[in-house]
């Protein structure tokens, strides 16, 4: 993968600051927004073990708050927030092509220094925030994606299974019966336009999540 300096691009059809270098109306024939889907999915499982970590440490940091342990408790959960925002910005770069650079705090000058870095940093508090930011991304894009994928997946099917035991609920209106071919295939076509909207929608994640790991994690 290379960059030309002149322009900014990357040869495979990514920008050098990550995302992709065709508009978001390209969406659909855009090879970067199935890996931006596959992004989105693959932030549900990572946001959620960040989650169940990150509550744990905070919850045993609080915890032996009072005792000697509690310091201890403390840094381990720095440390794990820091970690993970290293991890998951490589893994943004990996996927996304972002050009950002996750870092983690030196170690080269002592342990007090490291210390105070890891409790005071800009990095580890800039992490931390973006951690939060997967762990939303995780949760809410992987429900919404779900539930496009199904209902697209559902009413694409309608001209192969359509009978008069076929109903749609809609929740605003009567159940529909989709019993005749042209019902069928007009929902086949709604499913058509729930496709496309998940693409669009997929790609725009994508490129929200290359600004915000740039934002917060390159050079933090």
């Amino acid at each position: 993968m290379t960059t030309n300096p002149s322009t900014g691009t990357v040869t495979d059809g990514t920008r050098a600051d990550g995302g992709s270098d065709r508009s978001v109306l390209a969406a659909p024939v855009d090879p970067w927004t199935y890996r931006s889907l596959a992004y989105v999915l693959l932030a549900f499982p990572l946001g959620i073990a960040y989650l169940v970590a990150v509550t744990t440490g905070v919850s045993l940091t609080l915890g032996l708050s009072l005792t000697l342990l509690g310091p201890v408790a403390l840094v381990v959960t720095l440390l794990t927030i820091v970690a993970f925002a290293w991890l998951d910005g490589t893994v943004t770069r990996a996927i996304l092509d972002v050009d950002v650079k996750p870092s983690l705090p030196e170690t080269g000058d002592g342990l007090v220094p490291f210390l105070k870095e890891l409790a005071l940093g800009r990095r580890t508090w800039l992490g931390g925030v973006y951690v939060l930011w997967k762990i939303l991304l995780g949760i809410v894009g992987f429900v919404v994606l779900v539930v496009a994928v199904s209902v697209t997946t559902s009413l694409l099917a309608t001209p192969f299974v359509y009978g008069s035991d076929l109903v749609i609920f809609t929740g605003i209106s009567e159940p529909y019966a989709i019993d005749t071919l042209p019902r069928a295939l007009g929902a086949a076509g709604v499913g058509v336009i729930v496709a496309l909207a998940t693409l669009y929608l997929s790609n725009l994640l994508g490129r929200a999540s290359a600004a915000v790991a740039v934002a917060l994690l390159d050079e933090a």
